[in-house]
Protein backbone atom coordinates (compact mmCIF):
# COMPACT_ATOMS: atom_id res chain seq x y z
CA UNK A 1 0.00 0.00 0.00
CA UNK A 2 1.78 3.37 -1.42
CA UNK A 3 1.64 6.14 2.19
CA UNK A 4 -0.97 8.46 2.62
CA UNK A 5 0.94 11.50 2.59
CA UNK A 6 -2.87 13.26 3.47
CA UNK A 7 -2.80 13.57 7.01
CA UNK A 8 -6.20 15.13 6.69
CA UNK A 9 -7.51 11.70 6.41
CA UNK A 10 -6.24 10.17 9.90
CA UNK A 11 -8.95 10.70 12.46
CA UNK A 12 -6.64 9.71 15.51
CA UNK A 13 -7.33 8.40 19.16
CA UNK A 14 -11.23 7.99 19.94
CA UNK A 15 -11.26 8.50 23.41
CA UNK A 16 -14.66 6.22 22.98
CA UNK A 17 -12.94 3.04 21.20
CA UNK A 18 -14.20 0.60 23.95
CA UNK A 19 -17.59 1.48 24.28
CA UNK A 20 -18.22 3.55 21.03
CA UNK A 21 -21.20 5.81 21.20
CA UNK A 22 -21.26 5.94 25.04
CA UNK A 23 -19.88 8.47 27.84
CA UNK A 24 -19.15 5.67 30.35
CA UNK A 25 -15.43 4.11 29.60
CA UNK A 26 -14.43 7.08 27.39
CA UNK A 27 -10.45 7.34 27.91
CA UNK A 28 -9.14 10.49 27.27
CA UNK A 29 -5.83 12.08 25.93
CA UNK A 30 -3.60 12.56 28.59
CA UNK A 31 -3.52 16.19 29.65
CA UNK A 32 -0.46 18.15 30.17
CA UNK A 33 -0.14 20.69 33.38
CA UNK A 34 0.68 24.16 32.44
CA UNK A 35 4.58 23.74 32.79
CA UNK A 36 4.23 20.70 30.69
CA UNK A 37 1.67 22.08 28.24
CA UNK A 38 4.16 25.26 27.73
CA UNK A 39 6.65 22.10 26.44
CA UNK A 40 4.65 20.93 23.45
CA UNK A 41 5.42 21.38 20.16
CA UNK A 42 2.85 23.68 18.20
CA UNK A 43 1.91 22.44 14.78
CA UNK A 44 3.02 24.17 11.78
CA UNK A 45 -0.73 24.35 10.18
CA UNK A 46 -2.62 24.89 13.37
CA UNK A 47 -0.11 26.19 16.03
CA UNK A 48 -3.17 26.62 18.68
CA UNK A 49 -2.94 22.55 18.91
CA UNK A 50 -0.06 20.52 19.44
CA UNK A 51 -2.21 17.24 18.49
CA UNK A 52 -0.31 15.02 15.69
CA UNK A 53 -3.31 12.60 14.97
CA UNK A 54 -2.22 9.26 12.64
CA UNK A 55 -4.37 6.39 12.21
CA UNK A 56 -5.64 5.38 15.46
CA UNK A 57 -3.75 6.71 17.59
CA UNK A 58 -2.42 10.35 18.51
CA UNK A 59 1.09 12.22 19.83
CA UNK A 60 2.15 15.27 21.45
CA UNK A 61 5.83 16.24 21.30
CA UNK A 62 8.28 18.16 23.61
CA UNK A 63 9.48 21.23 22.06
CA UNK A 64 12.69 21.02 23.84
CA UNK A 65 13.22 16.90 24.63
CA UNK A 66 12.12 16.49 20.65
CA UNK A 67 10.43 13.06 21.60
CA UNK A 68 6.91 12.47 22.25
CA UNK A 69 5.14 13.32 25.77
CA UNK A 70 2.90 10.32 25.24
CA UNK A 71 2.07 8.45 22.18
CA UNK A 72 -2.15 7.24 22.43
CA UNK A 73 -3.14 4.23 20.68
CA UNK A 74 -6.78 2.13 20.42
CA UNK A 75 -5.82 -1.35 19.89
CA UNK A 76 -8.39 -4.19 18.79
CA UNK A 77 -6.50 -7.25 19.16
CA UNK A 78 -9.37 -8.71 17.95
CA UNK A 79 -9.27 -7.45 14.57
CA UNK A 80 -5.99 -7.97 13.44
CA UNK A 81 -4.36 -9.03 10.35
CA UNK A 82 -1.62 -11.79 10.00
CA UNK A 83 0.69 -9.14 8.29
CA UNK A 84 4.37 -10.10 7.20
CA UNK A 85 6.86 -7.76 8.68
CA UNK A 86 8.47 -5.15 6.02
CA UNK A 87 11.27 -3.21 6.71
CA UNK A 88 10.57 0.08 8.99
CA UNK A 89 10.63 3.21 7.07
CA UNK A 90 10.87 6.05 9.20
CA UNK A 91 9.46 9.51 8.44
CA UNK A 92 9.52 13.42 9.57
CA UNK A 93 6.42 14.66 10.24
CA UNK A 94 5.74 17.40 8.06
CA UNK A 95 2.97 19.25 10.12
CA UNK A 96 5.64 20.05 13.05
CA UNK A 97 9.25 21.17 11.96
CA UNK A 98 11.93 18.33 10.50
CA UNK A 99 14.39 19.85 13.25
CA UNK A 100 11.94 19.00 16.28
CA UNK A 101 12.29 15.25 15.89
CA UNK A 102 15.08 13.24 16.97
CA UNK A 103 15.97 11.23 13.46
CA UNK A 104 18.01 8.96 11.67
CA UNK A 105 21.81 10.02 13.05
CA UNK A 106 21.01 9.92 16.17
CA UNK A 107 20.55 5.92 15.92
CA UNK A 108 24.18 5.17 13.92
CA UNK A 109 27.17 3.97 15.33
CA UNK A 110 25.83 2.75 18.94
CA UNK A 111 23.21 0.33 20.60
CA UNK A 112 19.95 2.29 20.22
CA UNK A 113 17.17 0.62 18.22
CA UNK A 114 14.25 2.98 16.95
CA UNK A 115 11.75 2.22 19.51
CA UNK A 116 8.15 2.34 18.84
CA UNK A 117 6.52 3.71 21.80
CA UNK A 118 3.26 2.71 20.01
CA UNK A 119 4.03 -0.45 18.76
CA UNK A 120 3.50 -1.81 15.00
CA UNK A 121 1.90 -4.55 15.78
CA UNK A 122 -0.75 -2.86 17.76
CA UNK A 123 -2.28 -1.25 15.13
CA UNK A 124 -2.58 -4.02 12.27
CA UNK A 125 -6.29 -3.63 12.46
CA UNK A 126 -8.42 -2.03 10.27
CA UNK A 127 -11.67 -2.66 7.55
CA UNK A 128 -9.51 -4.28 5.06
CA UNK A 129 -5.59 -5.78 4.88
CA UNK A 130 -4.71 -2.32 2.85
CA UNK A 131 -6.06 -0.38 5.83
CA UNK A 132 -4.22 -2.19 8.47
CA UNK A 133 -0.91 -2.34 6.90
CA UNK A 134 -1.22 1.82 6.21
CA UNK A 135 -2.21 1.86 9.88
CA UNK A 136 0.88 -0.22 10.95
CA UNK A 137 3.22 1.69 8.73
CA UNK A 138 2.02 5.20 10.41
CA UNK A 139 4.06 4.16 13.57
CA UNK A 140 7.28 4.28 11.59
CA UNK A 141 6.94 8.51 12.15
CA UNK A 142 9.82 9.72 14.31
CA UNK A 143 7.25 11.82 16.46
CA UNK A 144 6.56 7.79 17.68
CA UNK A 145 10.10 6.77 18.18
CA UNK A 146 12.10 6.92 21.30
CA UNK A 147 16.25 5.69 21.75
CA UNK A 148 15.95 2.13 23.62
CA UNK A 149 18.56 0.16 23.99
CA UNK A 150 19.08 -3.06 21.81
CA UNK A 151 18.81 -5.78 24.81
CA UNK A 152 16.00 -3.48 26.29
CA UNK A 153 13.68 -3.22 22.93
CA UNK A 154 14.33 -6.30 21.56
CA UNK A 155 13.06 -8.40 24.96
CA UNK A 156 9.77 -9.81 23.74
CA UNK A 157 9.23 -9.70 26.91
CA UNK A 158 8.68 -6.32 27.43
CA UNK A 159 6.19 -3.98 25.73
CA UNK A 160 4.68 -7.73 24.08
CA UNK A 161 4.70 -8.55 27.08
CA UNK A 162 2.47 -6.30 29.32
CA UNK A 163 0.08 -5.87 26.81
CA UNK A 164 -0.31 -9.74 26.30
CA UNK A 165 -0.86 -9.52 30.66
CA UNK A 166 -3.33 -7.50 30.09
CA UNK A 167 -5.35 -8.45 27.32
CA UNK A 168 -5.32 -12.27 27.50
CA UNK A 169 -5.89 -12.58 31.62
CA UNK A 170 -8.83 -9.67 32.00
CA UNK A 171 -10.71 -8.17 28.79
CA UNK A 172 -13.66 -9.97 27.77
CA UNK A 173 -12.68 -12.38 24.71
CA UNK A 174 -15.76 -10.49 22.55
CA UNK A 175 -14.41 -7.27 23.39
CA UNK A 176 -10.48 -7.67 22.57
CA UNK A 177 -9.76 -3.52 22.92
CA UNK A 178 -7.56 -1.64 24.77
CA UNK A 179 -6.47 2.45 24.98
CA UNK A 180 -2.85 2.33 25.83
CA UNK A 181 -1.27 5.13 26.44
CA UNK A 182 2.77 5.22 26.36
CA UNK A 183 5.65 7.95 26.78
CA UNK A 184 9.20 8.36 28.08
CA UNK A 185 9.73 9.94 31.78
CA UNK A 186 11.85 13.14 31.33
CA UNK A 187 14.11 13.71 33.91
CA UNK A 188 16.82 16.36 34.75
CA UNK A 189 19.62 13.71 34.96
CA UNK A 190 18.52 11.84 31.68
CA UNK A 191 22.12 11.58 30.10
CA UNK A 192 23.39 12.46 26.47
CA UNK A 193 25.68 10.37 23.49
CA UNK A 194 28.55 12.14 22.57
CA UNK A 195 28.25 14.65 19.69
CA UNK A 196 24.37 14.83 21.33
CA UNK A 197 24.90 17.32 23.99
CA UNK A 198 21.45 18.49 23.12
CA UNK A 199 19.41 15.60 23.32
CA UNK A 200 19.49 14.01 26.68
CA UNK A 201 17.77 10.15 25.95
CA UNK A 202 15.21 9.12 28.11
CA UNK A 203 15.97 6.04 30.38
CA UNK A 204 12.35 5.17 32.40
CA UNK A 205 9.06 4.52 29.83
CA UNK A 206 5.74 4.30 30.88
CA UNK A 207 2.39 2.33 29.64
CA UNK A 208 -1.00 3.13 31.21
CA UNK A 209 -3.52 0.67 30.00
CA UNK A 210 -7.39 1.13 29.90
CA UNK A 211 -10.12 -2.18 29.05
CA UNK A 212 -13.17 -3.45 29.91
CA UNK A 213 -13.42 -6.41 32.13
CA UNK A 214 -15.38 -9.58 31.95
CA UNK A 215 -17.58 -7.65 34.56
CA UNK A 216 -17.90 -5.14 32.24
CA UNK A 217 -16.73 -2.56 33.71
CA UNK A 218 -13.52 -0.28 32.79
CA UNK A 219 -10.49 -1.27 34.76
CA UNK A 220 -6.90 0.62 34.14
CA UNK A 221 -3.12 -0.08 35.14
CA UNK A 222 -0.08 1.52 34.57
CA UNK A 223 3.56 0.22 34.24
CA UNK A 224 7.12 1.59 34.75
CA UNK A 225 9.73 0.22 32.52
CA UNK A 226 13.54 1.04 33.08
CA UNK A 227 16.56 0.60 30.65
CA UNK A 228 19.23 1.70 33.55
CA UNK A 229 20.06 -1.85 34.15
CA UNK A 230 20.69 -2.85 30.45
CA UNK A 231 22.74 0.39 29.42
CA UNK A 232 24.91 -0.45 32.84
CA UNK A 233 25.51 -4.13 31.89
CA UNK A 234 25.86 -3.51 27.85
CA UNK A 235 26.67 0.31 27.43
CA UNK A 236 26.12 2.12 24.71
CA UNK A 237 29.04 3.38 22.67
CA UNK A 238 31.10 6.08 24.88
CA UNK A 239 28.14 5.77 27.50
CA UNK A 240 28.28 8.66 29.74
CA UNK A 241 29.44 7.40 33.49
CA UNK A 242 26.24 7.16 35.07
CA UNK A 243 25.06 5.03 38.26
CA UNK A 244 22.45 2.99 37.15
CA UNK A 245 20.98 0.48 39.16
CA UNK A 246 18.91 -2.89 38.10
CA UNK A 247 15.97 -2.89 35.68
CA UNK A 248 12.96 -4.59 35.62
CA UNK A 249 9.20 -3.93 34.19
CA UNK A 250 7.37 -2.80 37.66
CA UNK A 251 3.53 -2.61 37.68
CA UNK A 252 2.57 0.63 39.48
CA UNK A 253 -0.06 3.13 40.39
CA UNK A 254 -1.78 5.25 37.74
CA UNK A 255 -1.19 8.40 40.33
CA UNK A 256 2.92 7.31 40.04
CA UNK A 257 2.95 7.75 36.66
CA UNK A 258 1.07 11.25 37.05
CA UNK A 259 3.77 12.43 38.93
CA UNK A 260 6.58 11.53 37.17
CA UNK A 261 5.27 13.06 34.14
CA UNK A 262 3.16 15.81 34.70
CA UNK A 263 0.24 14.25 33.16
CA UNK A 264 -3.38 13.77 34.29
CA UNK A 265 -5.27 10.84 33.05
CA UNK A 266 -9.27 11.28 33.05
CA UNK A 267 -12.24 9.17 32.13
CA UNK A 268 -15.30 9.85 30.95
CA UNK A 269 -18.38 8.86 34.13
CA UNK A 270 -21.52 9.84 32.82
CA UNK A 271 -21.15 13.62 31.80
CA UNK A 272 -18.26 14.02 33.79
CA UNK A 273 -14.16 13.68 33.97
CA UNK A 274 -12.82 11.54 36.63
CA UNK A 275 -9.37 10.01 37.49
CA UNK A 276 -8.47 7.29 35.21
CA UNK A 277 -7.20 6.19 38.52
CA UNK A 278 -10.28 5.51 39.82
CA UNK A 279 -10.04 2.70 38.35
CA UNK A 280 -7.05 1.24 39.02
CA UNK A 281 -7.01 -2.28 41.55
CA UNK A 282 -3.86 -1.28 42.73
CA UNK A 283 -5.34 1.96 44.28
CA UNK A 284 -8.23 0.51 45.67
CA UNK A 285 -8.51 -1.13 49.15
CA UNK A 286 -7.20 -4.13 50.21
CA UNK A 287 -10.66 -6.18 50.70
CA UNK A 288 -10.58 -5.43 47.04
CA UNK A 289 -7.07 -6.65 46.15
CA UNK A 290 -7.77 -10.50 46.14
CA UNK A 291 -9.58 -10.32 42.95
CA UNK A 292 -6.59 -8.13 41.62
CA UNK A 293 -3.91 -10.60 42.15
CA UNK A 294 -6.02 -13.26 40.69
CA UNK A 295 -6.59 -11.41 37.27
CA UNK A 296 -3.02 -10.27 37.45
CA UNK A 297 -0.91 -13.01 38.44
CA UNK A 298 0.60 -11.60 41.23
CA UNK A 299 1.22 -7.72 39.46
CA UNK A 300 4.44 -8.45 37.88
CA UNK A 301 6.10 -8.85 34.42
CA UNK A 302 10.08 -9.58 35.25
CA UNK A 303 12.06 -8.94 32.21
CA UNK A 304 13.96 -12.81 30.78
Amino acid sequence: MAFDADYSSRRGYDPAFLRPGKLDGRVFLPEPRAALARQATPRLDDPKSSLLHYFHYTVVMHRKRRFAIYSAANVDASGRFALPRPKDVWRVDPRIPAEAQVRESFYTGNQFDRGHLTRREDLEFGDSTPAALGAAADTCHWTNCTPQHARFNENRQLWAGIERHILENAVTKDHFRAQVLTGPVFDAKDPVLPGFDDTPFPLRFWKVVAAINASDKLFATAYLLDQRGVIAEFGTKAAPEVPFTGYKTFQTKISEIERLTGLAFKAGLGSRRVSLATFDPLARTKAELPLYIELHHGGEAVLG
